[in-house]
């Protein structure tokens, strides 16, 4: 005979949810159920609804109590269950239907303390997501033991809701819920793994999660909430010790730091004082890290620490404001990721992560940022002065690089290019723009490897354009042939290139390019063009073949467009030919640019055949071939 399986339902004020939860019970495949629902003195109409349902269902009973809170519901449950097994529901999540089934199923067949199932999230409205939280590919059935971290760590997980246990075992360790305190699953639950020798785990999944945003414990990280984690916490160690399974508890912990530590720097609900006072109560928590010998996953963390250890409590706050703004900007998957760690996530979350010096770095440039009294014109309004016939000039790390006798992969410094990139870079006059890196102003909307790279770079060079600077000009952004890659939102970009693609239509253009650069091979971007004529340069040290390459361009009409790309000797050259009255882009790198914006990349990649100096080995070219380009090469100067 099927045996009895208590479920325990605690409510309070989910009036908008608890029928769906309750539903999920009463319609399962397995009949053999007690139902207890533990109203836990809600103020909404919850109690009413499931009076409704004791009245439909014999198998429900209702208790409406004082309120004691999720964990005083759930020992009011347990004190009141008379089934063999014991299941728990929350009341704004729901069962599979044939959830008791298969637990009931796997309980007898294993002779189990309790069998751990699979769950999935679900959105407020009900919607699943995609894959279950345990990946059943990598996760079969098995036992589960303290012994075995790799597998068994990241199946016990912290939450009753996902499993059965058997009530005689529950019995045996005269266990309860504490009272009035955050994490009391995670008390409850690891508590039994210490004390179980047989736990089994089913990917089949059991349980839908519903992911609510608001009015939940986790999202109102108070002080309150802050204190009886650390209760809880001191639980959790303090059995782990007392059962001598410190081995298995530093798995645990560093999972759990990690987890406590971003809800504490995202947390919004804490003055200063407060800050203080939590960082000093949970001291002893964060110095388990060194205490046993685990080290933390990201640099940052461990700066944090470090600060704790030492109640330098002021400068560990600021190492968490730098990461706090950091995670506001980060997608939600990673910021997820970040804050419930799992085997799998810790290397990709290293290679993410922005070093804490290199913050620290930021946040000084961002003071510096403040007081700019430098003018750079956006994408989209340098663009709009380039199709009303300016020509522009273009100026980033690498020009300055020249400027401070420094040698680039595909150009020498040379003296006499230096001078005259000095003296372009601050002469205010009206026939060309001067492009200039809009990082000088702003970090704004870059990915993870641009924002590093520029933080980086900006630390050191800001000083030196400043140097240069006439801050009586207004500049335009260099970035403006650039406005894929190095941006997280690249939804703007389909309207740049046509922009830029505008600017060129109808028109006969000369391109000016190193060999097997190959502006517009094997794409659209001079589709529009009314006739192309190509001028092939050294690809390396260009600039040593300047004063032919200009006195051949100054041989065309002035009616021409000139697109250049070149590195360095584009930016004079732009400038140079302005000056004569032609209209002179420099472009360099919005070719590649359009390239990995028609790829829908992520990274920066070689294009095969087109000079890519940005990407290991794109130096590496063999000759274009491509009839079209072919016709268009009008000189070659060697």
């Amino acid at each position: 005979m099927a045996e009895k399986i208590t479920v325990i339902v605690p409510v309070y004020n989910v009036e908008n949810y608890v029928r769906e939860a309750l539903e999920s019970v009463i319609n399962q495949t397995y009949q053999n159920l007690e139902v207890i629902v533990i109203d836990d003195e809600s103020k909404d109409s919850s109690g009413k609804i499931c009076d409704e349902y004791a009245k439909k269902d014999s198998r429900i009973t209702v208790v409406h109590q004082k309120n004691k809170g999720l964990s005083g519901a759930r020992n009011t449950g347990l004190d009141l269950a008379t089934g063999k097994y014991i299941m728990f529901l929350d009341s704004d999540d729901k069962f599979e239907l044939d959830a008791c089934e298969n637990f009931y199923n796997e309980i007898e067949k294993t002779n189990a303390d309790y069998v751990v199932g699979n769950y999935i999230y679900i959105d407020d409205d009900g919607t699943k997501w995609e894959k279950p939280v345990f990946d059943q590919e990598k996760y079969k059935e098995f036992k589960l033991s303290i012994e075995d971290y790799k597998n068994s760590f990241f199946i016990m997980n912290s939450t009753v809701w996902n499993k059965i246990f058997r009530k005689s075992f529950l019995d045996e360790l005269k266990i309860k819920f504490v009272e009035r305190v955050p994490a009391e699953d995670a008390i409850f639950t690891t508590y039994c793994f210490i004390k179980s020798s047989n736990v089994y785990y089913m990917p089949k999944i059991m349980y839908n999660y519903r992911m609510r945003y608001t009015d939940s414990i986790s999202n109102s990280c108070s002080k309150d909430y802050f204190m009886g984690i650390n209760k809880a916490y001191k639980i959790i160690y303090e059995n782990f010790k007392e059962n001598d399974r410190l081995d298995f508890y530093r798995f645990f912990y560093a999972k759990s730091m990690n987890y406590i530590l971003y809800k504490f720097i995202d947390s919004t609900r804490l003055t200063l004082e407060e800050r203080i006072e939590v960082l000093d109560k949970m001291k002893w928590f964060y110095m388990l890290s060194n205490d046993l010998h685990i080290p933390t996953i990201f640099k940052s963390v461990q700066y944090i620490i470090n600060a704790i250890e030492e109640k330098d409590y002021a400068q560990a706050l600021r190492y968490c404001d730098i990461l706090n703004q950091v995670r506001k900007i980060l997608p939600k998957e990673l910021k997820e990721k970040m804050s419930k760690p799992n085997a799998d996530t810790y290397k990709e979350m290293e290679e993410n992560e922005m070093d804490i010096e290199l913050l620290q770095k930021k946040e000084e440039l961002l003071k510096e940022m403040e007081n700019s009294n430098i003018t750079i014109l956006g994408i989209e309004e340098s663009l709009e002065k380039i199709k009303e016939g300016k020509s522009i000039a273009r100026f980033g790390d690498g020009e300055l690089d020249i400027i401070i006798d420094k040698d680039l992969k595909f150009q020498e410094h040379n003296t006499r290019l230096a001078e005259k990139l000095k003296s372009i870079l601050a002469d205010k006059q009206d026939f060309c723009l001067i492009g200039i890196p809009d990082v000088i102003n702003k970090f704004e909307n870059l990915t993870y490897e641009s924002e590093a790279f520029w933080i980086e770079n900006m630390y050191k060079t800001r000083k030196t354009w400043l140097k240069y600077i006439n801050t009586d000009m207004e500049y335009c952004t260099a970035n403006l042939t650039r406005p894929y890659i190095r941006h997280k939102d690249r939804s703007e970009c389909g309207k740049y290139f046509s922009m830029i693609k505008d600017i060129w239509k109808d028109k006969d253009v000369i391109v000016c390019e190193g060999e097997q650069t190959g502006v517009g091979v094997g794409n659209d971007l001079l589709d529009g063009c009314k006739s192309v004529r190509r001028v092939l340069c050294p690809s390396e040290d260009a600039f040593n073949k300047y004063d032919e390459i200009l006195s051949r361009l100054k041989q065309e009409p002035k009616d021409v467009l000139i697109i250049l790309a070149l590195g360095p000797t584009a930016t004079v050259l732009a400038y140079d030919l302005a000056k004569e009255g032609y209209q002179a882009l420099d472009m360099g790198h919005f070719d590649i640019e359009y390239e990995w914006y028609r790829r829908n990349v992520s990274k920066r990649e070689k294009i095969e055949n087109k000079y890519t100096n940005e990407v290991e080995g794109g130096n590496q070219t063999q000759n274009l071939v491509d009839n079209e380009y072919i016709k268009q090469i009008d000189t070659v100067i060697k």
